[in-house]
């Protein structure tokens, strides 16, 4: 029976959304297929702009290629560009310089044409309209960017524009790089804790597989060490309840800034896995971070070998109660938060009398990996001659 256009372009993306399902996806959000359909499955660079922007930067792109000004059309381009997402940076780029048509080359004037109305080079139009510098971030040209970022000063207005800047902390060009590090220690100092700490955490879960910067990199860490920065992406952590908030936690425990918000952390974020990685660190005195992965040999006569995350570590010198955050911690509703207090009383076993506590309370808990680690901590008690009187983890 013939399939209507509808039933098998459905057809065709449930099929693709089975071929590439990965295993274990119990955690992974459904694939919405009626979604699928109707917005399209082949998006482009351009859908992540909003339609209001991108008219009005076609607009703009028009009377640059055209070299008339652009006076008119900027202020609408700047107030879009500005509302877009810090998370969308990478996305936003080539389609902002496609959309504004942002080439480095321009067809030149017909001498005709000279003569009935001033034709503009993008330089000239930077020179002109100095709020241009903004959009120039983008251009395709590296002398374009280059200036454009030397023309920038004062507080960066947007967290968008704060990860423009600092996406070209990486630029390709050195020159370019040279120009963005100077703009960020003129810029960053200045740029709200609420700005930065918002585009950071996106950020942060891209910036260690930039290659290019070297020094560049020393901006972005000055910036993210600041107190007022750590206190707002504790914030942000603490609320966060959808996405890679975990991950982005661990990035920001580099700076140890982030220490003094750790036992709120552990206490009052709303993902559990937060709640959990707070937990740890505190009870490990010690802050963990993916770097990336390495080989690892299961069988090196056989040739067998496996690749395991890698971790870079640093100490946390802060005074703490991790008595009361593990106490705290076996009494929270999510497992995931019950079992990181286990394994830490595991991990600092000194068989002590509230760990045995903590073992009995939680031994007929209804998560299966919390009962195991209470029925280890029971069976590690029962072997010992007779249990402390306090936590084998001392408070500091």
């Amino acid at each position: 029976m013939e399939q209507s256009g509808h039933e098998s372009l459905e057809h065709n993306a449930w099929s693709q959304s089975l071929r590439y399902r990965r295993p274990f996806e119990e955690n992974v959000a459904p694939i919405d297929l009626q979604l699928l359909v109707t917005e399209n499955e082949l998006m482009t660079k351009s859908d992540i702009l909003p339609p209001d922007l991108e008219k009005t930067l076609a607009a703009v792109g028009e009377r640059l290629h055209s070299g008339r000004s652009v006076k008119a059309e900027l202020p609408a381009v700047l107030a879009h560009m500005f509302a877009l997402p810090a998370a969308s940076i990478s996305q936003a780029d080539p389609a902002i310089a496609t959309a504004a048509n942002l080439t480095r080359w321009r067809p030149k004037p017909a001498w005709y044409d000279k003569l009935f109305w001033l034709h503009l080079s993008d330089r000239e139009q930077l020179l002109r309209l100095p709020d241009l510098r903004y959009l120039f971030i983008f251009h395709r040209d590296g002398r374009m960017r280059e200036a454009a970022l030397q023309r920038i000063t004062g507080a960066l207005e947007s967290p968008f524009l704060f990860a423009a800047v600092a996406m070209r902390l990486n630029d390709w060009a050195q020159p370019v790089r040279v120009a963005a590090f100077a703009c960020a220690k003129r810029c960053f100092p200045l740029t709200s804790a609420e700005v930065i700490a918002n585009a950071a955490a996106s950020l942060v879960l891209h910036q260690d597989s930039w290659g290019r910067w070297g020094v560049e990199r020393q901006a972005m860490e000055e910036t993210l060490a600041r107190p007022d920065v750590a206190e707002e992406l504790a914030r942000i952590l603490c609320e966060g309840q959808t996405g890679p908030v975990s991950r982005i936690f661990r990035l920001v425990l580099k700076n140890s800034s982030m220490d003094p918000h750790l036992p709120q952390l552990a206490a009052d974020a709303r993902q559990p896995w937060v709640r959990a990685v707070a937990v740890q660190a505190i009870v490990d005195m010690r802050a963990a971070w993916l770097v990336g992965r390495e080989w690892q040999w299961i069988d090196k006569s056989m040739g067998r070998r496996t690749r395991t995350p890698k971790f870079d570590f640093r100490d946390i010198k802060l005074s703490i109660d991790q008595a009361g955050v593990i106490r705290a911690a076996a009494s929270d509703p999510s497992p995931i938060v019950r079992r990181a207090a286990l394994t830490a009383v595991i991990q600092h076993w000194d068989g002590s009398r509230e760990a045995q506590e903590l073992a009995l309370m939680l031994r007929s808990d209804p998560s299966p990996s919390v009962r195991e680690r209470a029925a280890f901590i029971l069976s590690r008690i029962s072997e010992s001659v007779a249990p402390h009187d306090r936590l084998g983890i001392p408070s500091r």
